[in-house]
C-alpha cells in the first residue's frame, strides 16, 4: 500500500475527522482517544492531530472544518491515490464507531466525504 507523505492531506483529514467528531454535538472522550490512536499510525499524523485540536480550541463549526478539509484535498488531488482515499474513509468509520451507534449526521458526513473523494 502506497502511503502519501503530503502534509496538506494530513491537515485535511485532521479537519474532516474533527468535523465528524463534532457533527453530532460535542466530541466524545472515546472519539478523542480513537483519533489519537489512529493518527499515531498515519503519515504526518502529528499534523492531523494539530489540525484537529486547533479546530477544537477555536470551537470551529463542523461545516467550516469540513470545508477546510475538502479544500486541502482538492488542492492536493494529485497526491490522493485510491488506497489513501479508502484509508481515510475507513478512518472516519472507526472514529464514528468509537462510541455507541453512528448517528445519522455522522453517516451523512461519511457518505458525503466518500462522494467528494470519488470526484477527485
Amino acid at each position: 500500500m502506497k502511503t502519501t507523505q503530503n502534509p496538506d492531506l494530513a491537515m485535511g483529514i485532521g479537519s474532516v475527522v474533527y468535523a465528524l467528531a463534532k457533527v453530532d454535538g460535542r466530541i466524545q472522550l472515546a472519539e478523542m482517544q480513537t483519533v489519537k490512536e489512529i493518527m499515531a499510525n498515519e503519515p504526518h499524523g502529528d499534523l492531523a492531530l494539530h489540525a484537529f485540536f486547533l479546530k477544537e480550541n477555536y470551537d470551529e463549526s463542523p461545516e467550516e472544518a469540513y470545508a477546510f478539509g475538502l479544500r486541502r484535498f482538492k488542492a492536493n488531488r494529485h497526491s490522493l491515490d485510491k488506497a489513501t482515499k479508502q484509508r481515510y474513509i475507513a478512518l472516519l468509520q472507526k472514529v464514528a464507531e468509537a462510541h455507541d451507534d453512528i448517528s445519522r449526521k455522522e453517516q451523512e458526513l461519511i457518505q458525503n466525504f466518500r462522494r467528494e473523494l470519488r470526484r477527485l
